[in-house]
């Protein structure tokens, strides 16, 4: 019993820990942003991330660091995780706006309307808002029909049966939106140029021809990966580039 004690308190200070060290890396990066280092406050969201919290807001504040360091490859592709976490985050959509004005190449994007629209109405700032939501939803499901079961009066048992079937589809709908939204966070078929100019290659090799180029903050759609390569379409036109040339967003 005393050692299952200590490994709980072990845990609790672990966790404890690592959350207030992940607060404290986002505290750093607000004053190196505020003092004006743009690239130390970088780091700092970049470390921030790194330790497995996603968090949209962070993302928005590595945009700007990202941008003021004059890396715009880079804070495009901040400012699209910000979005893909959270597509209400308004900040991020209009800096995103405004720095795609200022790249080279102008690519050509879908019309986005209807599923943007869907993914702002059903997607919180958290990933996992839906997931909560479905786990509490279960478990009163799972009361109430205990209460439905145990229960003699008929009154109480029509109550929970609507209970019952209104939190039950709760739980549905939260269980599907919390995948839906998980896959959308994982995929990435979508990536940023951020290297100053990238040359696209007609196939997977340093001495193939040329086929086309593309400039810092392009927005590509990946295909496939070769080993250090990765083959690309952008307007309808496909080619390789190479992976360090690139980041998935």
């Amino acid at each position: 019993m005393k050692t299952s004690k200590i490994l709980y308190c072990l845990l609790f200070a672990v966790c404890a820990s690592t959350a207030l060290r992940a607060q404290n890396l986002f505290t750093e990066g607000n004053d190196y942003y505020a003092q004006e280092h743009y690239k130390t406050a970088a780091k700092s969201y970049e470390e921030y991330l790194d330790s497995a919290h996603q968090n949209s807001e962070v993302y928005y504040n590595l945009g700007n660091a990202y941008y003021k360091s004059k890396r715009i490859g880079l804070a495009i592709w901040a400012y699209e995780r910000a979005l893909k976490l959270d597509p209400r985050n308004e900040d991020a959509k209009f800096n995103l706006e405004f720095v795609n004005l200022q790249t080279e190449d102008k690519i050509e994007q879908p019309d986005p309307a209807l599923s943007e629209w869907l993914k702002r109405l059903l997607y919180g700032p958290q990933t996992n808002l839906w997931a909560y939501v479905s786990i509490a939803s279960s478990l009163i499901f799972s009361l109430i029909i205990l209460v439905f079961i145990l229960t003699r009066s008929r009154r109480i048992r029509n109550m929970s049966m609507m209970g019952g079937m209104l939190f039950g589809l709760l739980f549905a709908v939260s269980t599907l939106t919390a995948y839906f939204h998980k896959e959308a966070v994982l995929d990435n078929s979508e990536a940023i140029i951020v290297s100053e100019k990238a040359e696209v290659r007609l196939s997977p090799l340093d001495k193939a021809n040329i086929s086309f180029e593309l400039h810092e903050g392009a927005k590509v759609k990946v295909l496939q990966q070769n080993d250090s390569w990765t083959q690309i379409e952008v307007n309808g036109n496909s080619g390789w580039v190479q992976e360090e040339e690139l980041k998935r967003i």
